[in-house]
């Protein structure tokens, strides 16, 4: 419970006046300015300009003309029937008020600190580029970004990894929840790693937006086209670069953007493709069709599907032929394009 002469509501921007003139209304509804002057101590003026600014949190509504400006300028309301809303329903407006209140915000803080950091990078322009060393302070520094996205966080996603490659993202969980856009671009050994495949297919429920594609030239992490890490050495994640806005961080926004066009959409087995396309199509060769565009081999494909590999061999064999294709990543490739899987 509330002590005697706490405010509540004073995290929400509320000051203790307001919630004291609230908390009068919410027994008494329907009272005018002049029977809320008799059962308070505050001057009646103040009282009408406290009424408006309540009109304007949400937390009050009045019915009636309003009446003439007072002698503070502020309308005063003489006539008007007032009446709280429903506790519940005042928090819930007030929270809504302050989240957006704090997006903007985090926007601003980024836009000066945007125009510090270019001030400072022109005067030393080696702090475009900051080395991470170590893989504790790279997983450090990866979590920071993420959690710093507003717009969205664009990632190719491949092999060797500094966090645990099974183990579900939460902070990009979390940042989807609040309307944060990540696109994935996977490789083929990525999907490839035993319970991989199933965490994108997870992340992909969540909003997360994958598409697969062979060879791209990096592993790369952008965030809101203002910061991006890289690793430094393809096979050591433990060194990687922090790069700000600079000439080459617009390379490497291009470099995902033209990888993006070129990476097939990936799609799960769960997802019903056109009907009528292909009448043969069953789930299980939606399933190895999107296993193939992965570009996982039989024995991985085996382990997936639960079926032997020299059975993944012949469905293999069989879908070739039918697609007119050579390799089964382009069997995979083919398939998504034409909305197979």
């Amino acid at each position: 419970m509330t002590a005697p002469g706490e405010n509540p509501f004073a995290a929400l921007g509320v000051t203790a006046t307001q919630q004291t003139l609230y908390l009068t209304l919410l027994y008494n509804p329907g009272s005018t300015l002049g029977e809320l002057a008799g059962m308070s101590e505050a001057p009646r003026p103040r009282l009408a300009a406290l009424l408006l600014e309540m009109e304007d949190l949400g937390m009050i509504s009045a019915e009636g003309a309003a009446g003439v400006a007072g002698a503070g300028g502020a309308a005063a309301p003489a006539d008007r029937a007032y009446t709280a809303h429903p506790p519940d329903a005042v928090v819930e407006t007030l929270i809504r008020k302050r989240e957006t209140e704090f997006i903007r915000a985090r926007i601003e803080a980024k836009r000066i600190n945007g125009d510090l950091l270019a001030a400072e990078q022109r005067s030393n322009p080696e702090k475009l580029v900051e080395v991470i060393d170590g893989l504790d302070a790279v997983i450090q520094r990866y979590e920071q970004v993420q959690r710093a996205a507003v717009r969205h966080v664009k990632a190719i996603d491949k092999p060797p990894y500094a966090v645990d490659p099974v183990s579900p993202n939460a902070i990009e969980r979390e940042r989807l929840a609040n309307g944060v856009e990540y696109r994935a671009i996977y490789t083929p050994e990525a999907l490839a790693i035993p319970a991989r495949m199933e965490l994108a297919r997870e992340d992909s429920g969540f909003g997360e937006r994958a598409r697969i594609l062979e060879n791209p030239p990096a592993k790369l992490v952008i965030v809101d086209d203002e910061m991006a890490l890289m690793p430094l050495r393809g096979d050591d994640p433990g060194i990687t670069a922090l790069i700000r806005p600079s000439t080459l961080l617009d390379i490497l926004i291009e470099v995902f953007d033209t990888c993006w066009e070129q990476a097939t959409p990936l799609r799960f087995d769960d997802e019903s493709g056109p009907v009528g396309v292909w009448p043969r199509l069953s789930e299980a060769d939606r399933h190895l069709l999107t296993l193939l565009a992965a570009g996982l081999k039989d024995e991985a494909v085996a382990r997936h599907t639960g079926m032997g590999a020299r059975t993944v061999s012949r469905h293999v064999a069989r879908l070739l032929r039918t697609l007119n294709a050579r390799t089964r990543f382009q069997a995979g490739v083919h398939a998504a394009r034409r909305g197979l899987v």
